[in-house]
């Protein structure tokens, strides 16, 4: 069994004359990210493996993620996955190291996104209905797969087994529509 965490980087700021790639993290970015290690530590879905876009606020999203985990992750940046298209994606994750039983991969939208909705081919009515209203930043997808080596991943054989918004795990107490 592999177990493969599709996480869209948290809420960034907006692009101000820069570049897309140095865009930072917002402070609710940085907070949505640590509430999400703390809660993948919880839940004790820790990876063991982490492979990230290398664009600032993806790098940044893993950063404030391993500080909740509270955990020391061997982590890879890589260009590549800062552009990838679905394909792209798909080939890097069946050339991960078999000895691996997780991998997260921090990436960008649409593509996080399209990887974790045709990843999903089976799974909860709910998260899958759930899946399908879209991808906020700071969500993560955790998909299941019944096979040995990464290469045998298959889009049609995988099962999503959670999904996490960060709503359902750093909502406010009190909602800004409440105030």
């Amino acid at each position: 069994m592999k177990r493969l965490l599709l996480l869209r980087h948290a809420q960034a700021m907006p692009a101000e004359g820069g570049s897309d790639i140095d865009r930072a993290l917002s402070p609710k970015g940085a907070g949505d990210a640590q509430a999400l290690g703390q809660t993948l530590r919880a839940k004790e879905l820790v990876p063991e493996h982490i492979a990230c876009s290398s664009a600032k606020r993806t790098q940044e999203t893993c950063a404030e993620v391993l500080k909740g985990l509270k955990e020391n992750i061997h982590t890879e940046f890589s260009k590549m996955i800062y552009s990838a298209s679905f394909g792209d994606l798909l080939a890097f994750i069946q050339s991960a190291d078999d000895g691996l039983g997780s991998l997260m991969i921090i990436g960008h939208n649409p593509t996080i996104y399209e990887m974790a909705v045709r990843m999903a081919a089976n799974g909860p009515d709910t998260i899958l209905s759930n899946l399908g209203q879209g991808y906020a930043p700071a969500t993560l997808s955790v998909i299941e797969a019944n096979i040995v080596r990464w290469a045998e991943i298959n889009p049609d054989d995988c099962t999503i087994t959670t999904l996490f918004d960060p709503l359902d795990y750093n909502a406010p107490s009190t909602p800004a529509r409440w105030t």
